[in-house]
């Protein structure tokens, strides 16, 4: 996991630094050194998997671990539709630190085991929750950079980082499609966990815990800006402001529930 490591720190810095020299050769580099950090994440999964029998989600490290490498896996498939080499530059320093917990404390597989056989909905909880958190972490970034356009627009500053983000519409549809693809994801974990929770004498589906209350906050957060888009036509920038803030509210809410 430390190579991984090393590897997301380079290609961090490699698109970091393409953003100011615009140099095709670090463009190259910096995807290379993602796709070759990816599949290592990867190999290191499935050995994980296949030693334990679980993907390991059941720490708060291998969690952030499994976010980092499902981020960047998004990085690449977008790279490889639409060319979209700028989302490097704000997912690949946030992919980074998410797995630099797992690879300067490694757990061991026999941790994740006990907690993701105990219960198949335990684990359809926790999977679809972290990926309806990984279309968050995706929807942040991209109201991030609709945020930064719109500023440079609105003054008028059409240098080179203009030149390569995309268009305000372009990052609004986007930013609508993660959230899209986000909240159903994470109503079905939060249905998963209930069933889950009940089966385990928790006091039925719905018993008022902190964890619980904050996953129903978050869930209608959500709702409130799918709904004020679809029926009230809420602008792009306020839905661009939501989309950092609700990232904070799902951030507080999966740091809970490791706790």
């Amino acid at each position: 996991m430390k190579a991984v490591l090393a590897l997301y720190f380079l290609a961090t810095l490699f698109f970091l630094s393409f953003l100011v020299s615009r140099r095709p050769v670090l463009s190259l580099m910096s995807v290379g050194l993602t796709a070759f950090g990816c599949a290592g994440q990867t190999a290191v999964l499935i050995g994980q998997v296949a030693s334990s029998g679980a993907l390991p989600v059941g720490t708060i490290e291998e969690a952030l671990a499994f976010v980092s490498w499902a981020l960047v896996l998004v990085f690449l498939v977008v790279e490889l539709r639409f060319r979209l080499h700028i989302l490097g530059s704000f997912i690949l320093p946030l992919a980074f630190l998410l797995a630099l917990p797992a690879g300067m404390h490694p757990t061991g597989a026999q941790e994740s085991t006990p907690v993701l056989l105990s219960s198949a909905w335990l684990g359809v909880h926790i999977v679809f929750s972290l990926l309806g958190f990984v279309a968050f972490a995706v929807a942040f970034i991209i109201g991030l950079m609709y945020l930064i356009q719109h500023r440079l627009l609105k003054a008028k500053r059409f240098n080179m980082f203009y030149e390569q983000l995309p268009s305000l519409d372009l990052l609004d549809e986007m930013n609508q499609g993660t959230i899209l693809l986000g909240f159903p994801l994470l109503t079905i974990g939060m249905l998963a966990g209930a069933i889950w929770g009940a089966g385990q004498g928790h006091g039925g589906f719905w018993s008022w815990t902190p964890k619980q209350i904050l996953t129903v906050v978050t869930w209608l957060f959500y709702l409130v800006i799918l709904h004020g888009r679809m029926n009230f036509s809420w602008r792009a920038k306020r839905t661009a402001w939501l989309a950092i803030v609700g990232f904070v509210v799902v951030g507080v809410t999966f740091l809970y529930a490791f706790l």
